[in-house]
C-alpha cells in the first residue's frame, strides 16, 4: 500500500460497479491510448461477470483488479485504488468515459510535468456518438457558491478547446499530483455511499493548500453520463442536493475567491440521451428545453438502476455518547468539546470528520441523519433547517419551546431517544390494559449512576406508563427526593400510581393494579427509538418518538427536575 511513486508513470484508477458493457469499452479505448501508464480497477461488489471478465482479461497495459464483494461508495474505493497505484500521476476515470484523442492520458501528464503549481487537471468531456455536443467542458462555480459543468449541452466551438483554470473538475475523468492526492487526506469517505460532490471537495482542498487547477480542452473524452452504477436503493437528486449545500459550507471562502466565472458559465442545455445501442449511441439537445426534467439530467439512470434494498444511511453525532452499531449506517461525524472524548469517540466509530463545535460538524459533513446528545439546541436546530432528522438525547431537549416549533415548521424531522418505547413486554401489558379493566399503576426504574435521576429516567418512565395506560400523565408531585433517588405520586387520566427512580443495578418494573400481566425487565433495551430513526432515514414512517408527540411528556419532565432542584437545594 502507498509504493513509492515511479516518476512520470501515471495510474488509471477505475471504479466498477456492474454495466459490464461499459467497462469492456472503456479499456478497450484505453489500449488506444499512448503514453506510460497502467490501470488499477476497484470492482465495487459487481455480480454481473465483471469478476470473471477482468480475472481473463489480457490487457497491453499493466492491470490491478481489487476486488470488493460490497459497495462501500466512490470515495472510499478510489482511495483504495491510489493507495496501491503506483504512478506520479492520478488519473481518476469512471468506467463509463471512453478514450477519444488517444494521447490524451500523455497530454495531461505533460501539463502537471511541467508548471508544479498544478495539482490538478481534466479534458473536454463529450457526450457519446457521433456529433460534438459537451457534456464538461471544466468546472465552474459563482462566487455566491453556485457549482457545475460549463457548457453541458451545447455544440462543440473553439472557447471549449481552451486551457484554462478551473474552480473543480469532475471525477469522471480528472488528473491529480499523487503526492498532492495524499496531503490534502484523499476523497473525503464522509460523501459515501453514494459519490456526489466528493470531487468538488478534493478539487477545493487542492486549492485551499494552494495549487491550481486547469482544464484542458485540446484533448477529449467521450462520457456517458448517469450510467455510473455506484450505489443502488438512492434517488440522488435529494442527496447532490443536500451535499451541495454541504460544499457551499465549508468552501464559501474558497469559492468568493475565484476563479471567477459568471452565472452565464453555467447555464446548460438539456439533452436527451440514447444509449440502447452502446455502439451507435445518440445524444440530441431536447427539442423543448422547458420541458426538461430531472429525468433528463445528470440522474437520469437511477430511477432504472435504484433496487428495492435498505439504503445506507449516514449519521453525525453531537455528543460523544456512542450509538448502536447498525448495518447499513455510518457515523461519519463527532463533535464534543472535550478532545480527549472527542477522538476516542471518533475513533471508536471510524468516523472521518471529529469537530468540537456541534453546529459546525451539521453544517460541513455530508449526513441524513443528526444524532444530538449533549444540550446543543443550535446545532439541532441547524439540522432541522437543513431538512435532516435529529435524534434527540434527553438531555439534548433543554429548549423545548424553540425545538417543537423549529420541528413542526422545518422541512427535517425530529424524535427523542426513548429507548424503551418499544419493548415488546411493555407493549403486551399495554394490549391487557386495553382489554382489561386498570385500577393503578406503580413503576420502577433503576439503571447504573447517570448524571441526574430525573432528566435521566424521567422520560422513559412516563413514557411507558402513557403508552401502557393510552393516556397522559397529568400529575405529578415529589414524594421523596435525593441526589440518588426520587419518588412522586402521579396521576394519568383517572388512575393513581407511583414512580420511582434511582440508581441501582438494571430494571425496569412495571405493574397495573387490576392488570394481570406486568413488565419486570432486568436487561438494558436494544433502543426502539434508534431503530425507528433509522428506519426514518431510510425512508419509513414518522417515529413513534417524534418530538411533537411527545411534548407534552417532556413538559412534565421538565417541571418534575425544576421541583426536585428546589427540593435539593441545586
Amino acid at each position: 500500500m502507498n509504493p513509492t511513486p515511479v516518476p512520470g508513470l501515471v495510474s488509471v484508477v477505475m471504479l466498477v460497479r456492474n454495466r459490464l458493457e461499459y467497462t469492456r469499452r472503456a479499456l478497450a479505448s484505453l489500449a488506444r491510448a499512448s503514453g506510460d501508464f497502467e490501470i488499477v480497477v476497484v470492482d465495487n461488489g459487481s455480480d454481473d461477470g465483471t469478476a470473471e471478465y477482468l480475472a481473463a482479461l489480457d490487457h497491453p497495459r499493466p492491470l490491478t483488479v481489487l476486488r470488493h464483494e460490497d459497495d462501500r461508495g466512490g470515495s472510499e474505493r478510489r482511495n483504495v485504488g491510489a493507495a496501491v497505484a503506483r504512478g506520479e500521476f492520478l488519473f481518476f476515470l469512471d468506467n463509463d468515459v471512453l478514450v477519444d484523442d488517444t494521447d490524451v492520458v500523455e497530454v495531461l501528464a505533460a501539463e502537471l510535468a511541467a508548471d508544479r503549481g498544478l495539482g490538478a487537471v481534466s479534458p473536454l468531456l463529450l457526450y457519446p456518438g457521433d456529433g460534438a455536443l459537451v457534456q464538461c467542458a471544466g468546472g465552474a462555480s459563482t462566487a455566491d457558491g453556485r457549482i457545475g459543468p460549463v457548457g453541458r449541452g451545447r455544440q462543440l466551438g473553439p472557447r471549449h478547446r481552451e486551457h484554462r483554470e478551473q474552480s473543480w473538475a469532475p471525477t469522471a475523468a480528472l488528473m491529480v499530483r499523487h503526492d498532492s492526492f495524499r496531503r490534502v487526506g484523499g476523497f473525503d469517505e464522509s460523501f459515501d455511499p453514494v459519490s456526489l460532490c466528493e470531487d468538488v471537495d478534493l478539487c477545493c482542498r487542492l486549492r485551499a493548500d494552494g495549487e491550481r487547477l486547469r482544464y484542458v480542452g485540446s484533448v477529449a473524452m467521450r462520457h456517458f453520463e448517469g450510467t455510473t452504477f455506484n450505489h443502488v436503493g438512492h434517488d440522488k437528486l435529494p442527496i447532490w442536493k443536500r451535499h451541495m449545500r454541504v460544499i457551499r459550507s465549508r468552501w464559501a471562502e474558497l469559492f468568493a475567491a475565484g476563479p471567477a466565472h459568471t452565472a452565464a458559465d453555467l447555464e446548460w442545455v438539456p439533452v436527451e440521451k440514447d444509449y440502447a445501442d452502446l455502439d451507435r449511441p445518440r445524444v440530441s439537445v431536447l427539442a423543448d428545453p422547458d420541458s426538461a426534467s430531472a429525468d433528463l439530467s445528470f440522474f437520469a439512470s437511477d430511477r432504472v438502476l435504484a433496487t428495492a434494498e435498505p439504503a445506507d444511511v449516514r449519521v453525525v453525532l453531537v455528543g460523544a455518547d456512542p450509538v448502536p452499531a447498525v448495518r447499513g449506517v455510518r457515523v461519519v461525524g463527532v463533535a464534543d468539546p472535550d478532545v480527549r472524548v472527542l477522538l476516542s469517540a471518533a475513533r471508536t466509530h471510524s468516523a472521518p470528520w471529529a469537530l468540537r463545535d456541534g453546529t459546525r460538524l451539521v453544517e460541513t459533513v455530508p449526513a441524513e441523519g443528526v444524532v444530538v446528545r449533549a444540550p446543543d439546541t443550535a446545532a439541532a436546530l441547524t439540522a432541522l433547517r437543513r431538512g435532516l432528522h435529529v435524534l434527540l438525547g434527553k438531555y439534548a431537549v433543554d429548549d423545548l419551546a424553540r425545538l417543537v416549533d423549529a420541528a413542526r415548521q422545518a422541512p427535517g424531522r425530529c424524535s427523542v431517544d426513548l429507548p424503551w418505547a418499544h419493548h415488546p413486554q411493555l407493549v403486551e401489558v399495554g394490549k391487557a390494559v386495553a382489554e382489561g379493566r386498570a385500577e393503578g399503576f406503580t413503576v420502577r426504574l433503576e439503571q447504573p449512576e447517570g448524571r441526574d435521576v430525573v432528566t435521566e429516567l424521567g422520560p422513559d418512565a412516563l413514557d411507558a406508563v402513557e403508552r401502557v395506560l393510552g393516556v397522559p400523565v397529568t400529575d405529578l408531585k415529589t414524594v421523596t427526593a435525593t441526589r440518588s433517588r426520587v419518588r412522586a405520586a402521579a396521576v394519568a387520566g383517572n388512575l393513581s400510581g407511583t414512580i420511582d427512580l434511582g440508581w441501582g443495578e438494571p430494571r425496569f418494573h412495571l405493574s397495573v393494579t387490576g392488570i394481570a400481566a406486568t413488565a419486570d425487565l432486568v436487561a438494558p433495551p436494544v433502543s426502539g427509538a434508534y431503530a425507528d430513526f433509522v428506519g426514518a432515514l431510510r425512508g419509513g414512517p414518522t417515529p413513534l418518538t417524534d418530538l411533537d408527540a411527545v411534548a407534552g411528556l417532556f413538559d412534565v419532565v421538565l417541571e418534575w427536575r425544576a421541583e426536585v432542584a428546589a427540593l435539593l437545594g441545586m
